[in-house]
């Protein structure tokens, strides 16, 4: 057995260098240099799982593992329980012979081992040398790994008995490792000594596990859930397990990967888990835990004091309660005076034992304890809000109200807007309870809604924006404020669409606001009205006269009315309605300025839509990566969690379009962690669908399709979002290219407002015809190969119906454009089954490379060395663009369009390994074999190795074939072989160079 290595551990989420560790440590042993490792951790932090996937990869690699527990309520009188169990454990298991040699090496083994008939009635010291002697007889034929779990409720006997182990280690094939949980050792537990004299021995080691990272319990989400996990599961189970895997584990319990929410309820056996160190103490400390629990955050000790007394409960008890839970690991200290669960989820658990009203007074203690207490920034904030919390958990609405406003301005003044949202959220609930018996109009309450739609807009849920404004709708008097009501109007059309609540363009809701707006031509509102009016039409592919009409009179009515907000909604109108124009360049400028001297993210967002529609257009695409990429990070420093999320999905698509997949992948992952809002969710899913796709990914490309339509039904029909393309590549990489066809033809007129989105789908659904064709083909089915080719020309007329028309550019620098145009010629022709299109594919993947879209020009590269196959060309021509495909492929980690290259090599007969020639490095360090050899002629070697012809050896040296040659007879004469094919299997069989 030459080592045990653990290159990954089934079943176990994340702990890869934690794994590592264990697995070099019995690595170690096996090359007789003995250790041990102390795994320590919280409960259900994973410690006795990932030490027994080691240990499971261990034996399979032919090491003996012996595994004992401590038994938490052993009797104190019975030594080496662990130890017992752990020999007894592999007595059971063992190969006969193996028993056996070691049974007779150590004759007092039956005396030790209840199995043989024996008692433990000897002298705990004369017990050790028959423990030691039954682990070296078992050493000296196999690697042994020792496992003692929770070695905290080990007996003493075998405590000492680790020690008498690790204080022996010299040369023996030994690991011991052990479990413990370091919550429940309090200061002063002879335990701490055990453990700090054997640390102090330099063959012994300590490993901690934390809880898990929001990326690892994502992974163990999907190995639970059989799937990858919705990100908005993801998000609530790391909120409420806090990292722990065990209590992930119990909180998803019997759910399934489509599932997007936990339920309402704890599961029973989570609560029970959090419970039982509780259920511990006495009756007055577990009183006084549930206190602490109704403060919902770290508190200090004086402020418990002083709560408690308010119950009846003296200093005295508060501090034995305090000191019994931090032994219990109920509580840890945090800093150096305040207090709090090790893990919050209990206080969650807490709070849910108070019966109706039970909680009231104490709500209204620490709401007293708090009126006491001042603060600065952020400080004040929390003191404030927990202020607001426990009035309204006392019943002291009109207290909770006041105190949730007076947050509320604190977290704007501090750029907060989650808290900002948070606090405005209990306001607007507590208002109309408060406000009642008012006669007055209610502009407060007004005010307090449009205020709160605005932050939840940014970092809310979508569904809170929409039903602040419906409420505003409900309340607002049009006679009386009819430039408020134009503003409702207008925003509740809008979050109705954002929501996916409303299908199509809201001219009705948008005229109406125009309407109420119009008798003050130059107020904010009516530009607005009119800005957005225009930006609908836009959408409607038959409506951009209109589009142009009202963007320009909203542009006169911003002018007049100085606002930057509508200014800046204004020119982001003109933009779009003259999105092929060049005076767009200077209206989405203009918009940008406009709206960063808002500073407002939101409309910072629409400005940066509208340089969009000035750069997309015109193909350049490293300027809308770095626009994205600028508004991503300025928003996620704002905290406008939505706005960064369309960002973060918006550069996934373009860094897609350059096939810059690890990037891709790093902002859909940010993008789906921020995503709360429908369309912006849309933005993020069809990235992260297109993704997995094209990685092979088909069960989660699945999973984020089917939430994209629960998202936004009518998704295909939506403009903007870039769907119907990603879909259909989606349903080719599903081999349903039939379905795509058919979706591309039923969504192409809508999405003509992007004509670069129409060119996209026409392109492939050349693709798709082709691909049935092919199928068609491969059956002899010449109706199917007549009806694809016809269900093309069906497209094909239809776009051109449509204008502008196919591929037309605006501007000689687009690249793109071209490169599309060069792909659709390729598939069409593949379609029609012309022969000789290897000069098309050649075409396209070279546009490509210009335009800088790795993904195209490797499926372009692919078609291409396949065409030449089809032509009959020589293996050398074939191998360039094969080689090419694969390296891009490989590059982007594209699996499945990597393994149709390989299947094509295959075929054609060509190596796809790169040439790696002998570096400075190992020059010295050649098998005698090649020790004689130049350094062109190493060189050339590592060709022949990755099965390089001649010429593609001339071609990559820049030398001629006859210099080739000349080497090669030089090698095969040094080397002593007779073939390059000789000195190449050579050159494999010693790893060389």
């Amino acid at each position: 057995m030459g080592g045990v290595a653990v290159p990954s551990l089934p079943g176990i989420a994340g702990r890869v260098e934690e794994g590592e560790v264990l697995a070099g440590a019995i690595s170690a042993a096996v090359g007789r240099r003995p250790s041990a490792v102390f795994v320590h951790g919280e409960a259900g932090v994973g410690k006795t799982r990932l030490v027994r996937a080691v240990c499971d990869n261990a034996a399979a690699s032919g090491a003996a593992v012996l595994w004992g527990r401590g038994v938490r309520f052993g009797a104190v009188d019975a030594p080496y329980v662990a130890l017992i169990g752990a020999l007894e454990g592999w007595l059971e298991s063992a190969e006969p012979s193996e028993r056996a040699n070691a049974l007779e090496a150590v004759p007092a083994a039956a005396e030790l081992l209840p199995s043989l008939g024996g008692q433990p009635t000897r002298s705990t010291v004369r017990l050790l040398p028959v423990i030691d002697g039954l682990l070296q007889a078992l050493v000296s034929q196999r690697p042994t790994v020792l496992v003692v779990d929770d070695v905290q409720w080990a007996d003493l006997a075998s405590r000492d008995a680790i020690t008498y182990l690790v204080a022996g280690f010299r040369s023996q094939r030994l690991t011991v490792l052990t479990t413990y949980r370091d919550e429940e050792i309090a200061a002063g537990d002879p335990l701490n000594v055990w453990l700090a004299d054997l640390i102090r021995l330099p063959s012994v080691s300590s490993l901690r596990l934390t809880r898990m990272s929001r990326d690892e319990t994502e992974q163990q989400l999907s190995l639970l859930l059989g799937g990858q996990a919705d990100p908005d599961l993801v998000s609530a189970v790391v909120q409420r397990s806090d990292g722990n895997p065990y209590f992930t584990e119990l909180l998803v319990h019997g759910l399934t990967a489509a599932d997007q929410n936990l339920p309402a309820d704890l599961p029973a056996e989570l609560t029970g888990a959090l419970l039982a160190a509780w259920h511990r103490l006495d009756d007055p400390s577990r009183e006084v835990v549930r206190l602490l629990a109704v403060c919902g955050r770290p508190a200090s000790a004086d402020d418990l004091v002083e709560v408690a007394a308010a119950r009846g409960i003296d200093a005295e008890k508060v501090t034995v309660a305090l000191v019994e839970a931090t032994k219990n690991g109920i509580c840890v200290a945090h800093g150096g005076e305040l207090c709090w669960f090790r893990h919050p989820l209990l206080a969650e658990v807490l709070n849910a034992t108070f019966v109706p009203g039970e909680a009231v007074p104490v709500h209204a203690a620490w709401a007293e304890a708090l009126e006491s207490r001042t603060g600065t920034a952020i400080d004040e904030l929390r003191r404030v809000g927990e202020l607001a919390g426990h009035y309204e958990g006392a019943h002291d609405r009109a207290a909770s109200l006041d105190a949730s406003l007076r947050a509320a301005d604190l977290a704007r003044q501090l750029k907060a807007m989650p808290e900002e949202a948070v606090h405005l959220r209990r306001a607007a609930r507590l208002w109309p309870t408060v406000h009642a018996a008012d006669a007055q109009p209610p502009d407060g309450e007004l005010d307090l809604l449009e205020r709160l739609a605005s932050v939840s807009d940014l970092v809310g849920d979508g569904e809170e924006t929409l039903a602040a404004w419906s409420r505003s709708l409900q309340l607002v008097d049009e006679r009386r404020d009819p430039l408020r009501a134009s503003r409702i109007v207008r925003e509740t059309a809008l979050s109705e669409f954002w929501t996916g609540r409303r299908s199509g363009q809201a001219f009705e809701a948008l005229e109406h606001a125009v309407r109420l707006s119009e008798p003050f031509p130059d107020s904010a509102e009516y530009a607005a009205a009119l800005a957005e009016l225009s930006i609908a039409h836009n959408w409607t592919a038959t409506s951009f006269e209109s589009a142009q009409l009202y963007a320009d009179e909203a542009a006169r009515a911003a002018h007049r009315s100085g606002s930057h907000d509508a200014l800046a909604r204004a020119h982001r109108a003109l933009a779009e309605a003259y999105g092929r124009d060049e005076r767009t360049d200077a209206a989405s400028a203009e918009a940008l300025r406009h709206a960063r001297l808002t500073g407002h993210p939101g409309r910072m967002l629409h400005a940066r839509w509208a340089r969009m529609a000035y750069l997309a257009p015109r193909g350049r695409l490293a300027d809308l990566v770095q626009l994205d990429a600028d508004g991503l990070r300025e928003t996620l420093d704002e905290g406008a969690t939505n706005v960064a999320a369309f960002h973060a999905g918006d550069l996934g698509r373009f860094l897609l379009i350059l096939g810059r997949h690890a990037e891709a992948d790093q902002a859909v992952r940010t993008g789906l962690a921020l995503a709360r809002v429908a369309t912006m969710s849309a933005v993020v899913r069809l990235a992260a669908a297109l993704l997995a796709a094209r990685r092979g990914h088909l069960d989660q490309a699945r999973l984020h399709v089917q939430r994209l339509h629960e998202l936004i039904p009518d998704l295909e029909h939506r403009p903007g979002l870039w769907a119907p393309p990603t879909l259909a590549e989606y349903l080719l990489a599903e081999n349903r290219p039939d379905r795509a066809l058919e979706l591309l033809a039923h969504t192409m007129a809508v999405q003509i407002v992007r004509p670069r989105v129409a060119d996209e789908m026409l392109m492939l659904s050349a693709r798709a015809a082709a691909d049935l064709a092919d199928h068609a083909r491969d059956r002899r089915d010449r109706d199917g190969v007549t009806r694809a080719q016809r269900s093309l020309d069906e497209i094909v007329e239809r776009r051109r119906e449509l204008q502008p028309p196919p591929f037309a550019r605006i501007t000689n620098d687009d690249l793109i454009t071209p490169a599309v145009e060069a792909l659709h010629a390729a598939e069409t022709a593949r379609c029609l089954g012309q022969r000789g299109t290897s000069t098309l594919w050649e075409e396209a993947a070279r546009r490509c490379a210009i335009a800088g879209l790795r993904w195209d020009e490797a499926v372009a590269s692919r078609r291409w060395a396949q065409a030449l196959l089809t032509d009959g060309a020589s293996k050398a021509a074939i191998a360039v663009p094969l080689r090419s495909a694969y390296q891009l492929a490989d590059e982007i980690s594209a699996g499945p369009l990597r393994h149709e290259v390989e299947k094509l090599a295959t075929v054609a007969r060509i190596s796809l390994d790169e040439p790696h020639p002998a570096t400075a490095d190992t020059l010295d360090d050649a098998p005698e074999a090649f020790s004689s050899l130049t350094r062109r002629e190493r060189e050339i070697l590592a060709y022949l190795v990755a099965g390089r012809t001649y010429a593609e050896i001339a071609a990559a040296l820049f030398i001629s074939e006859k210099t080739v040659s000349a080497h090669i007879s030089n090698l095969l004469r040094k080397t002593g072989t007779s073939s390059r094919r000789d000195v190449a299997a050579l050159a494999s069989r010693l790893g060389y160079p």
